[in-house]
């Protein structure tokens, strides 16, 4: 179910699809989704949450995974894992400092 916040590049982000994959399944034309939406995540019939809004570590040596909460910046985020808005940005394919709730970050 859509939340505030959410867009289909980081609900497809997390579910390990492809914006494209993810429109397919649900039949979408345009990137617009709407809060309490549901969208299919997968061909099987269960439904699951599309985000949630808390941090967690992956099991991989020193990188990390962040989900962006509301309030979020790439500044406070490299303050808080004395990293850099740079290496945030290279390690995640962003071209741009804006960042949206729910998307999920990988933290050097």
């Amino acid at each position: 179910t859509v939340k505030s916040g959410d867009s289909l590049w980081a609900i497809a982000t997390k579910y390990g699809l492809t914006v494209n994959k993810l429109k397919e399944l649900n039949s979408l034309s345009t990137n617009t989704i709407y809060i309490g939406q549901s969208l299919k995540v997968s061909n099987k019939s269960t439904t699951t949450s599309s985000t949630t809004n808390s941090s967690s570590s992956s099991t991989s040596s020193d990188k990390k995974t962040y989900t962006v909460k509301s309030g979020d910046s790439l500044w406070q985020l490299a303050v808080k894992y004395n990293t850099t808005v740079t290496q945030i940005k290279s390690a995640n394919h962003l071209s741009s400092d804006i960042i949206y709730v729910g998307q999920i970050l990988t933290i050097n």
